[in-house]
């Protein structure tokens, strides 16, 4: 109906009512589990209840008031509106707390600034790398302006101007100092309110001299923390243009966080991405850095840069104008020369406000470590780069030479040594698409394990039928009424078992195999399940052999019992199981060794 409008919903008419369906699958479920909750809430009937359903199960409050009603009750709107706000203001406190007291210029508080004639803070200077001196414009606690401060307490400053770069864009906020005549002020957080930029810390010491109002600052920005943070920024503008290259024109940028440990990009798309394009997006940012392309940076008119043909920008951010454009491998002003060239659709080119590297080579290796969903149709990337990178591609490469020696290995060793890469590679932070290579190598290892291990079942089964025939052949040549005997399968409970089946059915088997590495025994017997009522009982039967060896049993169902014992000397060294044959079996079948 809409679609001569709108052309695009013809050319996207499957996928949308691909993702209607899949919205209205989604919705149902929320339903469901939405009235399931609303049952066991509906006896107290709180706004509290209310917004738990809200905020934990997505379920619409107005449709919590319609069934309310429904059941003859009525939401709390006032308890549920008083939840919402201690939810926002923890999230708004979680976003500023940064290892002091949480410290935010609320409305009032840039209302009163403005009021005092201060202008907003001259931030201009934060991407210069060097020392910046500045003068101090206010004092803030969280609560209210003072003139002066002292004592290491945590409060924030206003400064006239800054070098330091305050969170923004999904840049982490610079860390470093702030130092006068009254000492040396640590900057632990810097956030911008209404255009005026707060630097929050405290003093390493706590009998400093006050700081005022007017006091002339030097700030003094942990470049080498900043210097980390750049090439995460820039390698964010790659991954955004690789992944469209890659997965196609669908893909929108829906939040990031650059950090200087790593950096993480969310977008949109409808499933996760596939260990082939994963890889050759990682291959495409590297090749960028490899290319060692110039990183442009300028600042020009909004409407002209928004003329630039592929410009990248986050749908909702209010940008200002004049803009600062950033473009990797070609100058802004050969852009704007050409804006509507196909050829800027080869480049990364967006607004950008942050920090950057001048070349991609700065960033010298970027890795992808994991790829996953975060909500319906957006996916989460996070990467690291330099350092970060190269460690992480050495520690695969120790993983990979790990589990080639320990493919050398076999029976218990292999077994315990996977054991150990399995816990090591699942922690590790390395390159995605190795990870799950080295996963396909270790599942190739367990199955030869597996493999092993059921050969060595077959080859036990084999050995414990033929000893456990032989000695029931014995027995019954002897007129013996049971067979005791000894089997050398190790703990294989298994092949005893079968065993004991087999020969169960001709007279009352019992079957012992021993561990001397681990000083255990296990031990199986079976009594026809057809054995006259005041015959032989096989648990008791069980029990009583074994109680030398501090042994416990257990079962009696269809005539079989089975134990393990962790003494296989015996308490008093004889009745170790190797001596336990049939002419050393007392009269009396519960007891065949007398320890």
């Amino acid at each position: 109906m809409m679609g001569d409008v709108f052309p695009e919903l013809k050319e996207n008419e499957k996928k949308i009512k691909d993702i209607i369906k899949d919205e209205e699958a989604c919705f149902e479920k929320t339903i469901v589990k939405g009235r399931e909750r609303f049952k066991k809430a509906v006896r107290e009937n709180g706004g509290a209840d209310a917004f738990v359903l809200w905020d934990t199960y997505g379920y619409p409050i107005d449709l919590t008031e319609v069934m309310a009603v429904e059941e003859g009750l009525a939401v709390d709107m006032e308890g549920f509106n008083v939840c919402m706000e201690e939810a926002r203001q923890k999230a708004r406190n979680a976003r500023y707390k940064a290892g002091g007291k949480s410290i935010v210029l609320d409305a009032n508080a840039t209302s009163e600034l403005r009021s005092q004639g201060l202008a907003s803070t001259d931030d201009r200077m934060k991407f210069q790398n060097e020392e910046h001196t500045s003068v101090v414009m206010a004092i803030y606690t969280g609560s209210e302006f003072i003139a002066s401060a002292s004592g290491d307490e945590d409060f924030g400053l206003v400064l006239k101007s800054t070098s330091f770069y305050a969170e923004q864009g999904g840049q982490i906020y610079d860390t470093g100092s702030i130092e006068g005549s009254s000492g040396s002020f640590t900057v632990k957080n810097v956030q911008v309110f209404a255009g005026y930029v707060l630097h929050i810390g405290s003093f390493v010491e706590s009998d400093s001299k006050p700081l005022s109002v007017g006091d002339e600052v030097k700030c003094k920005v942990d470049y080498t923390r900043r210097n980390l943070i750049a090439p995460n920024h820039t390698c964010t503008h790659m991954l955004n243009f690789s992944l469209r290259e890659v997965l196609g024109d669908h893909i929108d940028q829906k939040g990031s966080i650059v950090l200087p440990e790593k950096l993480r990009f969310d977008f949109s798309h409808g499933k996760h991405v596939k260990l082939e394009d994963l890889e050759r997006i990682e291959l495409k940012v590297n090749q960028q850095i490899k290319d060692e392309l110039e990183v442009y940076v300028q600042e020009i008119k909004l409407a002209d840069a928004k003329r630039i043909n592929g410009l990248r920008a986050v749908f909702g951010e209010i940008y200002p104008d004049p803009v600062r454009v950033v473009a990797i491998g070609r100058k802004v002003e050969d852009l704007l020369a050409d804006p509507e060239s196909k050829e800027t659709l080869s480049i990364s080119t967006e607004l950008c406000g942050g920090a950057h590297i001048s070349n991609t080579r700065v960033a010298v290796a970027f890795a992808i470590i994991s790829e996953e969903g975060i909500a319906k149709g957006v996916r989460r990337i996070t990467a690291v780069t330099g350092e970060c990178a190269s460690q992480a591609m050495k520690l695969a490469s120790s993983i990979d030479a790990d589990i080639i020696d320990t493919s050398k290995l076999d029976g218990v060793a292999l077994e315990k040594k996977i054991g150990s890469i399995k816990s090591t590679l699942d922690a590790a932070a390395i390159p995605a698409t190795r990870k799950a290579d080295l996963k396909v190598k270790v599942s190739e290892l367990e199955d030869q394990i597996r493999k092993a291990k059921k050969k060595t079942t077959q080859e036990n089964i084999q050995k414990a039928v033929k000893a456990a025939m032989d000695a029931a052949e014995a027995a019954l040549s002897a007129g013996q009424p049971f067979c005791v005997a000894h089997v050398d399968v190790g703990l294989d409970s298994t092949a005893l078992r079968e065993a004991v089946i087999k020969c169960m059915n001709r007279l009352p088997t019992m079957l012992f195999s021993t561990d001397v590495a681990s000083d255990k025994v296990v031990v199986y017997a079976g009594v026809p399940p057809e054995a006259p009522p005041n015959g032989l009982e096989v648990l008791h039967w069980l029990t009583s052999a074994i109680a030398p060896l501090k042994g416990k049993g257990g079962g009696g169902k269809n005539g079989l019992a089975q134990g393990q014992g962790n003494d296989t000397q015996g308490g008093h060294g004889g009745c170790h199981p190797d001596s336990l044959e049939e002419d050393e079996v007392i009269d009396s079948p519960d007891v065949f060794c007398g320890c």
